[in-house]
């Protein structure tokens, strides 16, 4: 592999194109002055119609792409060319466009020189490592800066290709525009520089940008030189190195330890507690992490650690549900560590109530399993021998207890049918056997045979 070599987009045409994630994408067939269109597979081949600005750079054997390969597929796999392009001029894209035309003045007709980031294998297996990960500089606007001797400088007002410019003050703002080879990391809440405050105000503070050739200095060349050495993805991102190492946790679902390296989780999905994908990690602060969800409209979610249960290599895990994520971690400036610690608290208490409820479902399905009774209506705790609702058919037990006084006689008693004399107890027992007044309807006496006694309903 020659990293040396300048490749024009007009020799780009069958060289192969690697995901961000180290996978094949196939071969490029055409470039436009849009996109670039990838041919992937030998029988039933698929077609991807990448925007040209997501391309990163030629390693002198691979095109290399800032897209996971899912994320390539989801997006740009078609069977023609895109009639409108304007449907890819996302805000994402569009931001991304002018980064890469400030870092790479001549990215219109060449294809920028790329070392893949170190800590991936060959076969695309991440091993953990703070040089893999690095975060745009880009999206450095707004962050603080620290000097070597601990001070802060002020905060990043514009990102240039050579210099970021540190506003310091509120009142009498000074200017600081610092050489980029002079940051040395961001560790998710700030940059940290490699010059004490003293060197950044003798050297750096002034009311307009400096010159190249001010900048281009000697021992800014041996800087830049010792840099590009130990962090080959400089020029991409600043390298991220969390403000701690790790931290173990217990997963909830195994029990086992679960050991997190911050450095390694940027890029990977997050899942809320009911399964539903909450976006990928962008950058790790000290108490929470920031996760992004949408391109056209993107949200961000500022999620405490606390409440991160699990870890498998490729997602985060969180112990709490989607619905509440939306509602409580997502905003658009950054969190105090009072407000991450109220919604670390508030993240626990709706854990405890969810817990509750799934310990009170548990306990009412056992209870339901346990009263019903063969024939009767799971979740009574009535007795189903005595309660009854509207509509019910009369039971034994009513009946008994409501039985109509007005047919409920000896068949002693003198029983005569119009016209009829006589009190022939045989026949007065016939002819109540006849209307349905045997023993268990009307508490008459024993008649005929069981057969004859038992009547509908009962137990006979």
């Amino acid at each position: 592999m020659s990293s040396s070599i300048i490749l024009s987009w007009d020799e780009a045409k069958d060289k192969k194109v690697k995901s961000s994630d180290d996978k094949d994408l196939g071969k490029i067939q055409s470039t436009t002055k849009d996109y670039i269109e990838i041919k992937e597979g030998m029988i039933g081949k698929k077609t991807y119609f990448i925007p040209k600005y997501y391309v990163q750079g030629y390693d002198g054997d691979n095109i290399w792409v800032a897209l996971k390969k899912e994320n390539v597929k989801e997006k740009f796999e078609r069977e023609r060319p895109p009639r409108d392009f304007s449907e890819f001029e996302t805000p994402d894209y569009i931001q991304r466009r002018e980064s890469v035309r400030k870092q790479y003045p001549d990215f219109d007709n060449n294809i920028p020189r790329y070392t893949p980031i170190p800590g991936t294998s060959a076969a695309g297996v991440s091993t953990p490592s703070t040089k893999m990960v690095s975060v745009p500089w880009d999206t450095l606007k707004g962050k603080k800066v620290r000097s070597k001797d601990n001070n802060d400088v002020g905060k990043v007002e514009e990102v240039a290709p050579n210099y970021v410019k540190v506003k310091e003050g509120l009142i009498g703002k000074k200017s600081y525009f610092i050489p980029k080879y002079y940051i040395e990391y961001f560790d998710g809440d700030k940059l940290q520089t490699s010059l004490s405050k003293d060197e950044i105000k003798s050297k750096w503070e002034r009311n307009s940008p400096p010159s190249e050739s001010e900048i281009q200095t000697q021992e800014y060349q041996e800087q830049k030189k010792k840099v590009d050495e130990e962090k080959p993805q400089f020029l991409h991102g600043v390298p991220f190195m969390a403000p701690e190492p790790g931290v173990s946790t217990k997963s909830e679902t195994t029990g086992e330890e679960v050991n997190i390296e911050w450095a390694e989780v940027i890029h990977k999905h997050v899942r809320a507690d009911d399964s539903i994908d909450m976006g990928d990690v962008e950058r790790v602060g000290n108490e929470f992490v920031v996760v992004r969800q949408g391109v056209a409209k993107v949200h961000h979610y500022y999620i405490p650690k606390a409440c991160i249960s699990n870890y498998d290599g490729s997602s985060l895990y969180l112990n709490v549900p989607s619905d509440f994520v939306r509602a409580r971690f997502e905003r658009d400036t950054e969190p105090t560590s009072a407000e991450i610690q109220t919604l670390a608290r508030e993240a626990k208490t709706e854990g405890e109530r969810r817990k509750q409820i799934q310990t009170s479902k548990r306990d009412t399905s056992t209870d339901k399993y346990e009263e019903g009774a063969p024939g009767t209506e799971r979740g009574r705790k009535d007795d189903p021998l005595t309660s009854y609702r509207d509509k019910e058919p009369m039971t034994p037990a009513k009946i008994k207890e409501h039985e109509p006084t007005a047919v409920k006689r000896e068949m002693s008693e003198k029983i005569t049918e119009p016209g009829q004399t006589g009190t022939n107890p045989e026949e007065a027992a016939e002819i109540a056997r006849k209307k349905g007044m045997a023993k268990g309807t009307a508490g008459a006496a024993e008649t005929g045979s069981k057969s004859e006694q038992g009547a509908a309903g009962t137990n006979e």
